[in-house]
């Protein structure tokens, strides 16, 4: 194919078939003697198509506030609480657990937790713990380690060997995901 449009009417010699129709200036037709006309797309059409594809693709992704599982099963929100009353009295039975029988790190953590949401037994099920990391009455030097002293309290207070606890600052946010209990 020629590196430039040819004048209307003309015919590429080194390259048989290719020949300018004259209709526009970046329109050829290829292989004119087996009767298929082929034409170049225009790079405005192909800009507006893949505009539509990412506007459609954006416009399908929900910020919606609704918590749901990755393809994984981790929560990266906290789910929603649908009984406060329960979910309080667990975290305080939680914080009362660690006075008595957590470590030193365990014991400066737990007075962070305000919820703790779930099923679970002794076999297995799930944990969602609200804290105050990275907000509340006062700031939390390590988010991390105080997330990972939450979890490991939470396991040590309750084992299934199948459960997963999750810690979630004071935002809503993931700190420790999917931490087996």
């Amino acid at each position: 194919m020629p590196a430039f449009p040819l004048p209307a009417g003309e015919t590429d010699h080194s390259h048989p078939g290719i020949r300018n129709d004259g209709a526009d200036a970046l329109a050829f037709r290829v292989r004119e003697s087996d009767g298929v006309p082929v034409k170049r797309t225009s790079h405005i059409a192909a800009a507006v198509v893949l505009g539509a594809v990412l506007v459609g693709g954006t416009a399908a992704c929900s910020s919606g506030d609704s918590a749901r599982p990755d393809g994984v099963g981790v929560m990266e929100k906290l789910p929603k609480d649908t009984d406060a009353a329960r979910s309080k009295k667990t975290a305080g039975e939680f914080r009362n657990w660690v006075r008595e029988h957590g470590t030193a790190q365990q014991k400066a953590a737990a007075p962070l937790v305000r919820r703790i949401l779930g099923e679970w037994n002794e076999r297995k099920g799930d944990a969602y713990i609200s804290t105050e990391i990275g907000g509340g009455t006062s700031s939390t030097p390590d988010p991390r380690a105080a997330a990972a002293a939450i979890v490991k309290a939470f396991a040590g207070w309750r084992h299934s060997g199948q459960g997963h606890a999750s810690v979630y600052d004071v935002y809503g946010n993931a700190v420790i995901t999917d931490y087996r209990f």
